[in-house]
């Protein structure tokens, strides 16, 4: 029966071979078996006293699996920058649904290529990885729950109510995790070092003569790193925009700065916090703090990949084991229903980043509500005679800034423990394409996402004797779908340098030089939530070709229609924070763009980059960046 399926498989991807077909199968995109993943590690920038072997740029490529061993030149290369304190498994669909596309478009009388390489954050590099490879290798996700969390740490129904919960990590986790002190040269990973690595990304990319095939997308905050990058003066005596044919703002941006530049004052604090961060004083990375709270920091993050070997493992429809709030978390409404309530797996992660998993009800912290998604909703209904036992615990009080603004309606009644079957296990209804039509993402997706990792990488273990925890091996090719040790300075550095229409620095060792007016002659691309009415939101005076996609409808300039016209009635107002780049896409024939089962990226965005590229680009084999299958 392997062999059969192993056949099917390569008969539809085209590969040359039954052994190039077996290297392959497990680096497939789930849903898309014309796309292949491959996790790759080249050199990245030297920021200043990061051990050489951690001076990383890794990222996360997708292209055309019909070629195997030899990708064809790329009529397109788009650069993608995760949002705060995300990773490559949220650009995952996104990017594949654009490879997958221009597969069925001609270009110079053969299927187009399009590859999507999809940046790592730093921190998620420092990611212990062995034993996740281990048990994705056994197929066993109980191995990564013992190594990390401890082999004790599923709680006797006795302590939680509730059968076979895991608990937090244990005294007999092998897994620890690195210290402040370890990692203080995370202090020089800021703007410049992240720059750094996406020039060495781009480097990799040899266009042929007269070509111009580069695109640079963010999502959320990797929205407004797109502006910083493309005005950033390049050591090499140029801005970034020289390279690039396109820019690309997914809810986040565009933005040309909203001070015309820094005074005194605001550089001598911006140069105090460094210090600050340099000198120990204050944390290099996020840990169970700022706005993610207890859901921050490698703590958390470990649960989360060993949630998503599960995940990858265990029955959709099966009970998940993994508890919906974390140590620490501030108590929050809704507390005892989701201590109380049975779900499966598929509900399990459709709850974790929905936004409103019980419609109304108020469930999900209010980052979450600002971050999420889409999903569905929870298959709950209160048991009879317990519709208005509403908890009733108070919210925790909301600190000043983004938060507040984050918050949504008031809930009309948060469910409580009271209204919870103790003998049922709730599953999840889908919203998407053939689901509700009122949510662009499906549950089922997320998990997917959250849960692969190709097997093909060229990233090897590598020895790093710390300050405080003395020698370790730091094995991170097993990509995981959350930054372990979130840079407090790229945070920092990214709202600071985003500020300004001109930021010159050049003290203390730092050169930076960011000029946005040199933001011009260049096709820009918006899909967002907000907007600007009638007019649309483009702040680059010299932009003439600008699409805004918004919740209203599409907004382009003359320029833009000349060579991509869309449909003014397509629009993103099903779409929440991160269904711009995970919106589900499997009914695109039905309906427009932006209406559930049809993604508004991808389905316009395919066509936008394509018509704005000129000639081809050689992108590199594998082979010569040492790619292999690990497993």
């Amino acid at each position: 029966m392997g062999k059969i399926l192993l056949l099917a498989s390569m008969a539809v991807l085209g590969l040359s071979g039954l052994a190039q077909a077996g290297e392959y199968s497990r680096s497939l995109v789930p849903g898309y078996p014309d796309v292949a993943a491959e996790y790759v590690q080249i050199a990245g920038h030297p920021a200043p006293g990061t051990p050489k072997p951690l001076n990383t740029a890794t990222f996360l490529r997708l292209r055309a699996a019909p070629d195997g061993d030899q990708p064809r030149p790329a009529n397109a290369v788009i650069v993608a920058l995760p949002g705060f304190s995300s990773t490559p498994p949220h650009w995952l669909y996104l990017a594949s649904q654009l490879v997958h596309k221009a597969q069925d478009k001609t270009c110079d009388g053969a299927p187009c290529r399009v590859e999507v390489w999809v940046l790592q954050r730093r921190g998620a590099n420092l990611a212990e990885t062995t034993a996740l490879t281990a048990a994705r290798k056994a197929g066993s996700p109980k191995l990564a729950l013992d190594y990390y969390l401890g082999p004790d740490a599923i709680q006797a129904p006795a302590q939680t109510g509730r059968p076979g919960q895991v608990g937090p990590a244990t005294a007999k986790a092998s897994w620890k995790p690195l210290t402040q002190t370890d990692l203080a040269f995370m202090s020089d990973w800021g703007f410049e070092t992240y720059s750094g690595d996406v020039d060495q990304m781009i480097g990799l990319i040899s266009e042929k003569a007269g070509a111009h095939t580069l695109f640079l997308a963010g999502h959320s905050q990797g929205g407004g790193f797109v502006s910083n990058y493309a005005a950033r003066l390049q050591p090499n005596g140029q801005r970034g925009i020289a390279r690039l044919s396109g820019l690309i703002f997914l809810d986040g941006g565009p933005s040309a700065g909203t001070q015309p530049a820094p005074t005194a004052a605001d550089l001598e604090a911006y140069m105090a916090h460094v210090s600050e961060l340099k000198s120990g004083k204050a944390p290099v990375y996020t840990d169970a703090n700022g706005l993610l709270g207890a859901i921050a920091g490698p703590a958390s993050a470990v649960s989360q990949s060993v949630t998503g070997i599960y995940y990858a493992f265990s029955d959709p429809k099966a009970e998940s084991i993994f508890p919906l709030r974390v140590t620490g978390m501030s108590p929050a409404p809704g507390d005892s229903f989701l201590k109380s309530v049975r779900m499966t797996w598929l509900a399990r992660a459709g709850t974790s980043f929905d936004t409103d998993p019980v419609p109304e009800g108020g469930l999900q912290i209010p980052v979450l509500q600002f971050l999420g998604e889409g999903l569905g909703r929870l298959d709950f209904q209160p048991m009879p005679g317990s519709e208005t036992a509403c908890d009733r615990t108070p919210a925790a009080p909301l600190p000043p800034g983004p938060a507040r603004a984050m918050m949504g309606a008031p809930p009309k009644c948060v469910p409580s423990a009271d209204m919870v079957d103790p003998n049922k296990v709730y599953d999840w209804i889908e919203g998407g394409g053939h689901g509700l039509t009122t949510d662009a993402g499906k549950a089922s997706l997320w998990l997917k996402a959250q849960a692969f990792a190709p097997a093909r990488s060229n990233i090897k273990p590598v020895k790093i004797a710390f300050a405080q925890s003395g020698p370790r091996t730091i094995d991170a090719a097993d990509m995981v779908a959350s930054n372990w040790y979130a840079s407090e300075r790229w945070d920092y550095d990214a709202a600071f340098v985003g500020r300004f229409k001109r930021l010159v620095i050049d003290q203390g060792g730092m050169k930076l030089d960011v000029d946005k007016s040199v933001i011009a002659n260049i096709p820009v691309y918006v899909a967002r939530q907000g907007f600007t009415a009638g007019v649309g939101g483009n702040p680059f005076p010299g932009v003439t070709d600008y699409t805004e996609v918004n919740k209203t409808g599409t907004w382009q300039t003359d320029a833009a229609k000349a060579v991509t016209p869309f449909n003014p009635r397509i629009n993103v107002a099903i779409l929440h924070h991160t269904d711009f780049v995970s919106a589900d896409d499997s009914t695109p024939d039905q309906g427009l763009p932006g209406e559930a089962g049809n993604s508004a990226v991808a389905n316009t965005l395919i066509d936008w980059v394509l018509k704005r590229s000129k000639g081809t680009a050689i992108t590199p084999l594998p082979a010569a960046l040492g790619v292999r299958t690990r497993y």
